[in-house]
């Protein structure tokens, strides 16, 4: 969009469409996955493309899941006894 071009995000079109941005991931097959991926029955919620993307959402899920845990004694000690 025009509206974009003295942007931050004008610049970094700019420089993917000039090859001066490359990535390791194919354009097409990006799109393609994203199609599939709304057409199903219970599409994602989110939708990491990509194994660097995959690998960063896993470890900070990872990560966080392992800081709930670590507080487990925590939450489960306020339960009412019954």
């Amino acid at each position: 969009m025009a509206a974009y071009d003295a942007t931050p995000a004008g610049d970094i079109r700019r420089a993917i469409t000039s090859g001066a941005i490359t990535g390791d991931n194919d354009p097409a097959l990006i799109a393609d996955a994203m199609i599939a991926a709304a057409d199903r029955p219970e599409a994602p919620l989110r939708l990491p493309l990509g194994p660097d993307c995959y690998q960063y959402v896993r470890a900070a899920l990872v990560a966080r899941l392992e800081n709930h845990e670590a507080h487990r004694d925590i939450a489960l000690s306020v339960a009412a006894d019954v």
